[in-house]
């Protein structure tokens, strides 16, 4: 009788430092969300005895006040991408489909403009680990109204057959891309003559025991509500109802917390479920490593492979996916090694609020070895020829890639110590050789960063998750020139218009600049109806859309004309020397953008 006191007395001793430390976890991850200024999270843990223990706090719907529950659903944004591979490999492990299969042999009615199309087809695994050579979205394809829960898959590339572009040799470089996923989940599709939706629920998420969770469109409003559904919110903690779109399968998913844990602790399992083979064991071995990447190959260790990224952060070195849609960021983790697991999802999609901060509070509660290597300071040899500017090789949205060379570059700078890593709009990273062209970053666990040259000498540095190409500074300071002096050009013209007209609004109209003047006030004309519209309509033929291309189409023709009378007629004062070298600086930039096709503007291109 006394034994079994004390055992229960050690039983309730436990469970008492058990619920204490994970009331201390529910009070630094509520410090930490409002001093984020975020609605809410709702979080899950497996421990290494496979223990699921989950929690939220904040608020569902900021509106309302109503709080956030443990077991509310919500969104997890592109960790779904880690389910459709789930569900890949589901099929490859019952034989229905090969990682190595080409993409055509499913889908062979869509057509890749892949100049190694004859050695070096995209295959199933490109997609899965994103590097089919494919760039990541265009903008309709995640901001149209147009979209619809039962869309068809395939419109997300017929509308316009170009997104289909390879733009490098497939399983060399990692590109992201929300458009590689979805044609997985067409192969599904074609596979097993079901929508991907359905078939997934039925032959993954059932299975796996996830019962609250669906591929389907679920919102918080309309047909398709669910009142346990979270509210997604925006910055100032506006709430925001989810939408359908056409790369669905890219970031479609409902879950739970709960059920999110039930998924991490299959993904550390050894791929049975009831004793039963459900993913062959060396799939789940694989996920995380990619596969003959120049970076794989050149010394690096992390990467991406089938739906997983190694992620080194925080002195250790897990697998993970992070997860962005409108409204929510989430973040799920498991360490193999250890046999542990988190996720965690914030209703509530800030510019500002640093997410990062939740990975680390809860990495810590997991108490895992830490494994932080420091490098150690060794004098920098070698890499003169990488010193210099630097561009991404592959722009997120192609149609913007302009954006990229005038806020999208990298300076490298060298000393006789360290590498410095400047990106324009970033932090700057601070890199230590640790081999010939294999380096590390400071707060790094293992080797980050690869220096190499192509077989035709052109200069790259890479961190496996994006690689970037050096280009001559004068290139980029061209641009910026450019693009500073059409401003310029541009605002002498308006506000000479502007002078014009108040001294005499007869007069205007018949002074040169007059057309010229015309469109700079038809450039702003959009304004006001973009605010008026939603940003989920951005990638739409809305009035501001029409009226900002159509605006687009006459300022070159403004110009050309105000730019042809001066010729026609001489200048004849110093204020028409001015405005006719304003025409000029704004006619070389619209030169330029010409060049990059972005005159006429389509936002729906």
């Amino acid at each position: 009788m006394k034994f079994r006191i004390f055992y229960l007395f050690i039983f309730c001793l436990i469970n008492s430092a058990f619920a204490q430390t994970n009331q201390n976890l529910k009070n630094e991850i509520n410090k930490a969300l409002i001093e984020e200024g975020l609605t809410g999270a709702a979080w899950s843990v497996v421990d290494a005895d496979g223990k699921i223990t989950y929690d939220a706090v904040g608020l569902s719907n900021k509106e309302t006040g109503t709080h956030l529950k443990p077991t509310d659903k919500v969104h997890i944004g592109s960790i779904t991408k880690t389910l459709i591979a789930t569900g890949i490999l589901r099929l490859a492990t019952e034989n229905k489909l090969n990682l190595n299969d080409p993409v055509s042999k499913y889908l062979p009615h869509l057509s890749f403009e892949n100049k190694w199309e004859k050695n070096c087809p995209i295959t199933i695994r490109h997609l899965l680990d994103h590097t089919s050579g494919l760039t990541d979205i265009r903008l309709w394809q995640i901001f149209s109204k147009s979209a619809h829960p039962n869309s068809p898959l395939e419109l997300a590339f017929k509308r316009d057959p170009k997104v289909l572009k390879v733009h490098t040799q497939p399983g060399s470089i990692f590109s992201y891309s929300n458009m590689g996923y979805t044609l997985l989940a067409m192969i599904v599709e074609s596979v097993t003559k079901e929508k991907y939706e359905s078939y997934l629920d039925k032959n993954l998420l059932m299975p796996l025991g996830m019962t609250n969770s669906t591929f389907q469109f679920v919102s918080q409003v309309g047909e398709n509500a669910d009142k346990r559904l979270a509210f997604g919110h925006l910055d100032k903690q506006k709430i925001f109802p989810s939408l359908p779109m056409y790369l669905r399968p890219a970031g479609q998913f409902t879950t739970t917390a709960y059920d999110m844990a039930i998924f991490a602790k299959f993904l550390l399992s050894d791929g049975t479920v009831n004793g039963k083979m459900f993913i062959d064991y060396n799939y789940l071995l694989q996920m995380g490593k990619a596969q003959n990447t120049i970076s794989i190959q050149k010394g690096l260790l992390v990467g991406y492979g089938l739906g997983a990224i190694l992620r080194d952060r925080h002195g250790q070195i897990g697998l993970a996916h992070s997860g962005n849609i409108v409204g929510y960021h989430a973040m799920l983790y498991w360490f193999p090694k250890f046999k542990k697991a988190f996720f965690i999802s914030h209703n509530m999609d800030s510019e500002t609020a640093n997410y990062e901060r939740f990975n680390k509070i809860l990495i810590q509660y997991l108490n895992l070895d830490t494994v932080l290597n420091r490098p150690k300071k060794v004098q920098t040899k070698g890499l003169e020829d990488w010193a210099g500017y630097y561009l991404p090789v592959f722009p997120k949205v192609e149609s913007f890639a302009y954006a990229d060379i005038l806020s999208g570059f990298t300076k490298v700078k060298l000393n006789d110590s360290m590498v410095i890593l400047s990106p324009f709009q970033k932090a700057e990273k601070i890199l230590y050789q640790v081999d010939k062209y294999v380096l590390i970053a400071e707060e790094k666990s293992e080797n980050s960063h690869i220096f190499y040259k192509d077989s035709s000498g052109k200069v790259f540095i890479s961190d496996a998750f994006s690689t970037h190409q050096k280009v001559s500074g004068y290139y980029l300071l061209a641009h910026w020139i450019s693009f500073i002096l059409g401003c310029i050009g541009l605002l002498i013209l308006f506000f000479s218009g502007i002078f014009q007209m108040m001294k005499s609004k007869k007069r205007v109209v018949s002074n040169p600049i007059f057309a010229s003047f015309m469109a700079t006030i038809l450039l702003l004309l959009p304004m006001p109806f973009f605010f008026l519209q939603s940003f989920v309509a951005l990638g739409d033929k809305t009035v501001a859309s029409m009226l900002l291309f159509f605006a687009s189409c006459f300022l070159p023709i403004g110009l050309a004309f105000s730019f042809g009378y001066y010729l026609k007629n001489g200048i004849f004062s110093p204020k028409n020397k001015l405005n006719f070298i304003a025409l000029i600086l704004a006619l070389q930039w619209i030169v330029v953008l010409f060049a990059w096709n972005l005159i006429p503007f389509r936002l729906w291109a």
